[in-house]
């Protein structure tokens, strides 16, 4: 009368076993292939990383609505690029999309083509989990011959290709339909199969969904206590793991033996657990499923209206999805609950309706409450000579499932499982024991090894003797060496740590910067110790400045840059009273090259910076800049504004003597929101990436731009957090790193 969740399990045949549902917004690996999906370009690889995003929202957050989404992107680029592997992988993917949404007949129509496509192209992998989900929607539709001559298929390929996974997911899917045409024998002999190797793979999601399905074969075969030990440890294992498609199976099957034991409060508690939890993911058929079981229990508490209400939800749903399995139960349920009404005339209509669905899928179960519910039927009616054909049929209906031979084969395989385990386990602790006796004996022969070996030791140490006071006079050297380069060291790595105290006192504090720009974060990343980049911020009457810089080098050498560049520009500074950035650069330019050419140098590139560099009059709101290299990003409205620099550095000469003298002045009318970005070349040129190449200044600007509505300190987070991304565990830092952003 209640019926079982193991249908639900068929959804997890497609490449493995899904992942738990948890309530996430995104992944790490997500939020990668989307950061490289926005620069691919129109080929091959933009259609993989389509497919690896496609199946990551798949099995990591179970989100068919962008499996739908993404999937068909891929598809139409592989169709235009006339790539195989990826138009047959699109299609694998629509059909699990359109399974996944109850539309059987457009997932069996992509089904169809992929098969073939992936026969031409050799995938033995892709055929096989092909060949397994055709098997899949057939089951769906109720056609079980033909499912199962897929599923074998899918399995014998699994098999071939030690696809141990694949296998699993293979008889755990062929023992479902086994239950469905009521051959418990084989149905439990193929669950009892993916058991195992589901336990020697440490799947404890795949093990909670085993112990559900040999539970509904206990069920089937009456015995509830043994079947509602196997419901309990899955619903243990998936209240661990939170995943709630296990979770909605496992207290669905505990509310039918509830109901069994005609304890129907507490089956209802269980059922409306399991409601909830199919809701949470979206799984039509098993929320049809929760339908007619609760249905089903208010029919046994003799509530027909409030049954009627979920048998008719049950059957509705079920007709939607294509499930003709479902449709039978449901379809039965309605049936009985119009027959408690006394509303005959329907109660006839669903049992026929169900008993002739059930004949033409060989869906035992479902045949043998049809009988029941037309015996009841023409009992009602005092048609007593139907009703005794009805309870012939169905008691050797009934028989033909609960026949002893069969009852007894299923407990034999059951303890024959359970004696294997046990088996197993003495074999594991016996192997243990054997590797204790192996180690015993290796520690013997390592014992009496050294005995000999100090036996030669002390035969040959009088030679050793008279080569030791040599060596000992040349160990006193080495050893005063030694001290000597660690001391070295020592000095070394104080000076460098020194070095970094310099920087951190010469540079702007946090609080100073706070104090010219209250609305400004700093990310500032040296790639050694200390750093080649400097930034500058001050105010000269009305106006604000502002500077970041990349010196020649990094570690020590730009360090030492870093500080004589910081200097001289805030001598710079105070040379030019009326504040220009280019006649600053300029300025700073002379002192460079005074400072650090002689004559005979002059045709020689060897120091110098890229800077960018900026004031901005409180009263006029009128922002200048002038920039070596290094330009200015502001963004208004959603959009990038560009101030480009000049294409020429500070400080450097070329190989005629020639050098930057002119640079240009840019001004700029700042409106009140507008977001300054001042940066070095690190950020845009550090390498990282599925492709281990640059991070380039295009995915820079539209990651600003897609940042810039942000607080200032959510901007910093989000630009620090991608660039650990993009960096990945391999990669190491290859720039030093300076973004500066200052909302006006």
């Amino acid at each position: 009368m209640f019926k079982t969740s193991f249908t639900i399990f068929f959804v997890f045949l497609l490449t493995g076993i899904l992942e738990p549902h948890f309530s996430i917004a995104q992944t790490p690996r997500i939020d990668s292939l989307l950061i490289v999906l926005k620069t691919a370009k129109e080929d091959t690889s933009k259609a993989n990383t389509l497919h690896e995003l496609t199946r990551a929202y798949l099995f990591e957050l179970n989100d068919h609505q962008k499996v739908g989404e993404y999937g068909s992107q891929q598809l139409a680029l592989s169709l235009k690029l006339k790539f195989k592997k990826g138009i047959a992988y699109g299609y694998l993917n629509r059909a699990i999309y359109y399974r996944s949404s109850g539309d059987l007949d457009t997932a069996l129509f992509y089904d169809m083509k992929c098969l073939p496509l992936m026969q031409e192209i050799g995938d033995l992998k892709g055929e096989s989990s092909c060949n397994s989900n055709i098997g899949l929607t057939y089951s769906y539709k109720g056609d079980f011959t033909t499912a199962l001559e897929y599923m074998f298929k899918g399995v014998k390929m699994k098999e071939t290709i030690h696809d141990k996974k694949g296998m699993a997911s293979g008889y755990n899917n062929i023992g479902n339909i086994y239950i469905t045409l009521g051959d418990y024998k084989k149905a439990l002999n193929y669950h009892l199969k993916s058991l195992k190797i589901r336990e020697d793979m440490d799947n404890k999601l795949g093990v909670g969904m085993s112990y559900n399905n040999i539970g509904n074969i206990f069920s089937s075969q009456d015995n509830i206590e043994r079947a509602l030990d196997y419901y309990r440890k899955a619903l243990q294992i998936n209240e661990e793991l939170k995943d709630s498609t296990g979770i909605g199976n496992a207290c669905n099957n505990i509310g039918n033996m509830f109901t069994a034991k005609k304890q129907y409060r507490d089956a209802r508690v269980y059922y409306f657990k399991a409601l909830e939890a199919n809701k949470t993911v979206g799984d039509k058929r098993g929320i049809a499923t929760c339908y007619n079981n609760i249905g089903n229990v208010y029919l046994d508490e003799k509530k027909a209206e409030e049954s009627l209400t979920y048998q008719l939800k049950s059957y509705n749903l079920y007709k939607k999805i294509d499930d003709k399995k479902g449709i039978v139960e449901a379809a039965g349920g309605t049936g009985r609950a119009y027959a408690l009404k006394n509303d005959l005339t329907n109660a006839l209509y669903y049992n026929t309706l169900a008993l002739k669905i059930a004949q033409e899928i060989d869906f035992k179960e479902g045949v043998r409450d049809a009988y029941r519910d037309f015996a009841a039927f023409y009992k009602k009616q005092n048609q007593f000579e139907k009703a005794l054909q009805y309870t012939k049929l169905f008691n050797a209906a009934k028989d033909s499932i609960l026949n002893k031979d069969n009852y007894k084969q299923i407990s034999e395989l059951n303890t024959r499982y359970e004696t294997d385990k046990k088996e197993r386990e003495i074999l594991l602790l016996t192997k243990d024991q054997e590797l204790k006796t192996k180690m015993i004996r290796q520690q013997q022969f390592v014992r009496w090894g050294l005995i000999g070996g100090l036996i030669l030791l002390f035969v040959s140490i009088y030679s050793i003797f008279r080569r030791y006071r040599f060596k000992q006079t040349a160990n006193l050297l080495l050893e005063k060496q030694n001290k000597e380069i660690q001391e070295k060291n020592r000095l070394i790595t104080d000076s460098i740590d020194y070095a970094r105290s310099i920087q951190e006192a010469v540079f702007p504090t946090a609080k100073e910067i706070q104090s010219i720009f209250p609305s400004s974060f700093l990310l500032y990343k040296p790639k050694a110790v200390v750093s080649g980049d400097f930034y500058w911020t001050g105010k000269v009457n009305d106006e604000l400045i502002c500077a970041t810089a990349d010196c020649t080098g990094h570690g020590v050498p730009g360090a030492f840059m870093s500080l004589l560049g910081y200097n001289m520009l805030e001598n710079a500074i105070k040379k030019n009273k009326s504040i220009k950035p280019a006649a600053i650069l300029e300025e700073l330019n002379r002192e460079l090259i005074q400072s650090l050419y002689s004559e005979e140098e002059k045709g020689i590139i060897k120091h110098g910076l890229d800077i960018s560099l900026l004031s901005i009059n409180t009263v006029t709101h009128q922002l200048q800049y002038a920039g070596a290299h290094n330009s200015l990003f502001i963004i208004r409205n959603h959009q990038l504004i560009e101030l480009k620099a000049d294409k020429k550095g500070i400080g450097f000469i070329d190989q005629y003597g020639n050098t930057s003298e002119r640079f240009e002045n840019q001004t700029f009318e700042l409106k009140k929101g507008d977001i300054i970005y001042l940066f070095t070349d690190g950020y845009p040129d550090q390498i990282g990436g599925p492709n281990r190449k640059k991070f380039y200044y295009r995915p820079f600007k539209e990651l600003l731009i897609s940042i810039h509505n942000l607080s200032l300190e959510d901007q910093y987070k989000k630009l620090d957090d991608v660039h650990k991304i993009w960096l990945g565990e391999k990669m190491d830092q290859t720039d030093d790193i300076l973004v500066m952003g200052i909302k006006y």
